[in-house]
């Protein structure tokens, strides 16, 4: 996979606003499933297991495992997504940072291809 061109602007302000709003709800969306990272797997619903992969390079591996795991491994990564969301004021390049690594870790967690991980929600 190539990186994408983080350093070029944003071509007008609604094209700025909509990748803000887009990292707003890639780290809301990152958020809750930390926050279901931390709930037992006898807690987990059918429709929450069912969100993301059972299998993981041909090993079964539980939805609460999974992200549990992910969680602790990318730890650092979900807090630099939650500062650069919390932040008021990002450059184009930031902007693009954010959004790329918030894309990149709903794409491991879902097993979603990048683009279409907008699209995911957390039961």
């Amino acid at each position: 996979m190539s990186l994408p061109d983080l350093d070029h602007p944003f071509p007008n302000h609604a094209e700025r606003a909509a990748a803000r709003e887009r990292l707003a709800r890639r780290d809301a969306t990152l958020q809750l499933i930390e926050v279901l990272a931390t709930k037992p797997g006898p807690e987990w619903s059918l429709a929450e297991r069912a969100a993301f992969p059972n299998m993981t390079n041909g090993a079964e591996d539980p939805a609460p495992q999974r992200t549990q795991r992910w969680a602790s491994l990318f730890a650092e990564e979900l807090a630099e997504v939650h500062q650069l969301a919390a932040r008021g004021s990002l450059s184009d390049v930031e902007l693009r940072e954010g959004l790329f690594l918030a894309g990149r870790l709903l794409s491991t967690v879902t097993d979603w291809a990048i683009d279409m991980v907008d699209d995911f929600r957390v039961p």
